[in-house]
């Protein structure tokens, strides 16, 4: 193969690398983050598991007795359901324990 051929390959296989490396950044920068925001870190999925009907709310009887006597403190309303909401703002302000670690029942 003479050198025209070979400089002519090396300048397409450049080009193409080249484009290839352009699109999959651009792609990259449009992408929708695929989090809501409506949760903090590691707790909405614990918080899935505890609500075993779906409903939006922990309560006694799906959490059971232990875990309930932790997080009562975030029902502000007094309804005896715990949502995701409550349960953040009493992180936010200390009443509950931030991870497993702080937890003591």
């Amino acid at each position: 193969m003479n050198t025209t051929k070979r400089f002519s390959i090396a300048i397409l296989c450049a080009a193409a690398a080249l484009g290839t490396s352009a699109l999959a950044f651009a792609q990259a920068g449009d992408a929708k983050p695929q989090c809501d925001g409506k949760h903090e870190g590691k707790g909405a999925g614990m918080f899935k598991k505890g609500d075993k009907n779906s409903d939006g709310f922990l309560t006694k009887d799906e959490v059971g007795d232990k875990r309930w006597e932790r997080i009562k403190v975030a029902d502000a309303n007094n309804d005896g359901k715990v949502s995701q909401p409550e349960l953040q703002q009493a992180k936010k302000d200390g009443k509950l324990p931030h991870g497993k670690r702080g937890a003591k029942a």
